[in-house]
């Protein structure tokens, strides 16, 4: 969009300034074809406040997980795996969660009994179990938020719930059924 005389006249300033204004405002740009064009540009040193982000934020949330046998022999757990002893489970977060809790369910859905622990480090969680697995059944390990809609980490970044399958090698052994109580009492 070009301004014709009459529009530079109309708006109060004559050919002759606009072309000064022009002349100096060119005058004051880097002539960048002289002797110091090429010279390098020194940024100095780094600044101490600068801060490292540390590396970035994996793209999903994906721990490793490794089952710990009463012998004390451990293994790593993938999805579909079938495993034969399991006392433990070692589930090692890729990033320090807030909001989160790990659960180990059974085949009906129902939570197993366990001791829970985070580490200290805050990215190792370990699940202790009470009692063994029962063989031929499946399991699944589950990560989902507390008590939010949604987990989160310590930057605020959020996560879809997680979960991971697995087996216990052998045939399933059906649970007891319960004894009758006789309607007879002891005296």
């Amino acid at each position: 969009m070009g301004f014709s005389e009459g529009n530079v006249v109309a708006m109060g300033l004559s050919v002759r300034s606009v072309i000064i204004v022009s002349a100096v405002f060119l005058s004051a740009c880097p002539d960048v074809s002289g002797p110091d064009a090429a010279a390098p540009f020194d940024a100095g040193e780094p600044d101490a406040a600068i801060i490292d982000a540390g590396p970035p934020l994996p793209l999903t949330l994906e721990p490793g997980v490794v089952a710990i046998a009463r012998d004390g022999g451990g293994v790593e757990v993938k999805a579909g795996a079938q495993l034969e002893d399991v006392a433990t489970l070692s589930v090692s977060l890729p990033v320090r969660l807030k909001d989160f809790r790990v659960r180990l369910m059974d085949w009906r859905d129902q939570i197993v009994p366990s001791d829970d622990e985070l580490l200290a480090d805050g990215k190792t969680y370990v699940i202790t179990l009470q009692e063994p697995l029962k063989t031929g059944r499946g399991y699944a390990l589950k990560l989902d938020a507390e008590l939010g809609p949604i987990v989160t980490d310590e930057t605020g970044a959020t996560w879809n719930d997680w979960d991971l399958s697995f087996r216990i090698a052998g045939d399933v052994v059906p649970d007891p059924k319960p004894t009758k109580q006789s309607g007879k009492r002891k005296r």
